[in-house]
């Protein structure tokens, strides 16, 4: 495949490459899920396939790159009741997945507790269901469990200094590794989300953090890059390069042979098409919300195009 880059990065993406079609089939799919409008030559997404915040817009970190304003475009659901009220008219409407997640409370959970019986009440209504959890305890991962959740995704972090000035949280990085390892023992398929430059677009623990993760019995990996959003902190930042992005997706590539590789939605505008082919030439096995001609690059390289409006961490 054609792709201007350094002649490190080349040889990089060349192995990448090379590891993704002796494992994995010539298909690559793209999620467009309908929590965001997505219509171009190729597909157009309905809303079968929603963002629902059990706590609104509200959230007790104040992280940096966020502030909730990540929140502010999901559906609401405040109460267990309103959560199954809201079920019931969405499945009404042929809306057949939902990923509920929620700002988190001082200690760094989404509080799913109150809302576990819901959500085993949505899965009776045969939803796919995702679950954001944050830092989760003993208990919310039975409950997942017992409810009967698809999935569960998991924000991971591998710098403390990051975790202190970003998230302003007093925690370590072994807390988010214990909180893998409790919901991998409960059976739950979990789907760790590693974001490459959060610490204001600096890289910090990001590749040794993909590399412990390799330890671990996954079948998926989303990696996502911090994409600045206005009126935060980080409004001004420019984001990670988008070379340096590409590099360390094809770095995890040759790291993790087998695993099922995404790439989620958030990630910077600088670049964004030679960003998009340049993750495609990584090796990686789905993508959020491509432009065209990153599906017609795509196509170009030999790979079979599945549109699926479902979260790039469910494929």
């Amino acid at each position: 495949m054609k792709l201007d880059q350094s002649p490190e990065l080349s040889k990089l993406l060349t192995e990448a490459w090379n590891l993704r079609r002796e494992n994995f089939p010539d298909v690559i799919h793209f999620a467009v899920p309908g929590g965001r409008h997505y219509d171009s030559k190729n597909f157009i997404n309905s809303r079968r396939f929603l963002n629902v915040s059990i706590t609104g817009d509200s959230c007790a970190l104040h992280c940096d790159h966020c502030q909730g304003t990540m929140l502010k475009g999901m559906i609401p659901a405040p109460t267990p009741e309103k959560l199954k009220e809201l079920g019931l008219k969405l499945r009404e409407k042929g809306v057949t997945g939902l990923l509920i997640t929620g700002g988190c409370n001082p200690e760094g959970q989404v509080p799913l507790k109150p809302f576990l019986p819901a959500i085993a009440y949505l899965k009776s209504l045969n939803f796919t269901i995702h679950v954001h959890t944050g830092l989760a305890d003993k208990e919310i991962a039975v409950g997942l469990k017992q409810a009967g959740v698809d999935k569960v995704f998991l924000d991971m972090i591998g710098d403390a200094a990051t975790i202190r000035e970003v998230y302003h949280l007093d925690r370590q990085p072994n807390d988010f590794k214990e909180t893998l390892e409790l919901l991998l023992a409960e059976g739950l398929d979990v789907v760790p989300h590693v974001v490459i430059g959060l610490n204001y677009g600096k890289i910090r623990g990001e590749e040794a953090l993909i590399q412990t993760l390799s330890d671990y019995p996954l079948e998926t990996l989303v990696l996502v890059a911090l994409r600045p959003v206005l009126n935060t902190p980080m409004g001004g930042v420019l984001g990670p390069d988008a070379a340096e992005i590409i590099r360390i997706t094809a770095q995890t590539r040759l790291w993790n042979p087998t695993l099922k590789l995404s790439f989620g939605c958030a990630r910077p505008y600088a670049q964004k098409a030679w960003l998009e082919r340049g993750l495609i030439a990584a090796g990686i096995n789905t993508l959020a919300f491509p432009m065209d001609e990153t599906i017609d690059f795509a196509l170009a390289c030999g790979l079979k195009a599945v549109m699926s409006e479902m979260c790039c961490g469910g494929l």
